[in-house]
């Protein structure tokens, strides 16, 4: 856990909530800095992806290595992960996805999709880095679009997972790939409406033509994260809004609330099949974290969570189990 600001103060929480470690990484021989693009477990050591570097500390928040890795990100966050980390086991050895594919440029080639190598996987002992993972021609990102904002990888895998998945916001495939990073499966997943995606043709895919799209980006839907444990998960899904309710607003908190209007869905994936039909999910919030097969932290704001205030902060887990069917 990490608490907000600037200061960087790290906990690390056993199940039975008990703290183990607290150190105040800013600053000092045992900081890593501020920016953090994503951090979580590799094995028995924890990997923070800070800028352009990567620092690994053991279980009681200490420095034990750090790496370069060059990346150029869409943004930086101070203390706040982007994404969820993930970690996948090659030949019984732990690596951590370390990359996050949202570079902008300023004018992407017709080919930016064909060049990229979807993992960039770091052993934490050495900082060594294995490369590859391509999206073939299924992907709606070869059909000489782009789309602006929906095409950072969503990843999942834990090192009790078999093939490491990915699926990019704008798409409605889910890539699978083994420990040699070849392409083994692929899932469809039928989009929910609305979904209106904005996109432009690759030879005008640049920064004026991505400053344009304006509030028609919020009329597409987009996959946001995947969660679960080995390979079973659950794949999100949150809608565009509809053209109607898409209304031009300065007030921030007012556009939020709108956005926050849009449906989100979740798609249960199991041993490399989709098992069922997206589950639509009507409270506040989403399932943040994987908690065991099938079984999912809900995180909101607690006065949303809650008919009544509690003394103390309170989370509830939620399982997915079959629909028995009716005589």
């Amino acid at each position: 856990m990490v608490t907000k600001g600037v200061e960087g103060r790290y906990f690390i929480i056993n199940s039975q909530g008990e703290v183990l470690a607290e150190e105040l990484l800013s600053e000092g021989p045992n900081a890593f800095g501020m920016v953090l693009h994503r951090a979580g477990f590799v094995g028995d050591e924890i990997m923070f992806v800070s800028d352009q570097e990567i620092f690994v500390y053991d279980l009681d928040l200490q420095q034990l290595r750090k790496f370069p890795f060059e990346q150029h990100t869409m943004v930086r966050m101070i203390h706040t992960p982007l994404d969820n980390f993930h970690q996948f086991s090659i030949n019984n050895v732990a690596y951590g996805i370390a990359n996050l594919s949202d570079r902008r440029l300023d004018k992407f080639p017709m080919n930016y999709f064909d060049t990229l190598n979807y993992f960039h996987l770091v052993n934490p002992k050495d900082g060594t880095v294995i490369k590859g993972g391509k999206i073939d021609e299924s992907s709606i990102f070869k059909q000489n679009y782009f789309y602006l904002g929906k095409h950072k990888p969503i990843y999942f895998s834990d090192l009790n997972s078999k093939v490491m998945s990915l699926i990019l916001p704008a798409d409605s495939i889910l890539f699978q790939y083994d420990q040699n990073l070849k392409l083994v499966n692929k899932i469809k997943l039928e989009r929910e409406e609305p979904d209106q995606l904005a996109k432009v043709p690759m030879e005008m895919a640049d920064r004026k033509e991505f400053g344009a799209i304006g509030l028609d980006f919020a009329l597409g839907g987009g996959f946001t994260h995947i969660v679960g444990q080995g390979d079973a998960f659950i794949v999100e899904y949150i809608a565009g809004l509809a053209p109607e309710d898409n209304i031009e607003t300065d007030d921030y908190k007012e556009r939020m609330a709108l956005m926050e209007t849009r449906k989100i869905y979740y798609y249960p994936i199991e041993d490399g099949i989709l098992i069922g039909l997206p589950v639509l999910w009507d409270k506040p919030g989403n399932l943040k974290l994987g908690l065991g097969k099938n079984r999912y932290l809900h995180y909101a704001d607690q006065a949303d969570i809650h008919e009544e205030e509690k003394e103390y902060q309170c989370y509830y887990i939620y399982e997915l189990r079959p629909v028995e069917e009716e005589d």
